[in-house]
């Protein structure tokens, strides 16, 4: 009888802890919130990659001294979309990371990642790619 009702008091409080969890942030580990929806940016990713097209102007110094590379810029899309936090990653050299940085702050707000139906805040990690011309 105490085995059985030991059994019970720990089911219930499994069922509540699930249940305090569900509804803040499900959390894996290494603090990372699980979400079933990614953020987006508005109209999605071909939408993304045309604003970084038309907004991303490699620096004249960068190109004549040959450099390229893949910038990652992290930043936090809220749950209003906004971004915030926004952090270089790794850097490659300090014009293509500027301008890395420069451009993800003017992104527009994007749509919120969501756990179920509710917004959450989420690390984004967006990599952005300089590539030079082939030499002629």
């Amino acid at each position: 009888m105490k085995l059985s009702f030991s059994y019970f008091l720990l089911f219930i409080f499994f069922s509540l802890t699930i249940n305090c969890v569900a509804q803040n942030h499900t959390k894996a580990g290494f603090g990372v919130t699980v979400v079933q929806e990614q953020p987006k940016f508005p109209g999605g990713d071909d939408s993304l990659v045309s604003f970084l097209k038309r907004n991303l102007r490699y620096p004249p110094e960068a190109k004549l001294a040959w450099i390229h590379g893949l910038v990652y810029v992290g930043f936090l899309v809220d749950e209003r979309g906004r971004i915030k936090d926004v952090r270089l990653l790794n850097s490659v050299n300090k014009l293509l990371d500027d301008e890395a940085i420069r451009v993800v702050n003017m992104m527009p707000d994007w749509l919120p990642g969501k756990t179920g139906d509710i917004p959450v805040e989420v690390q984004f990690i967006l990599p952005v790619e300089f590539v030079m011309p082939e030499k002629k």
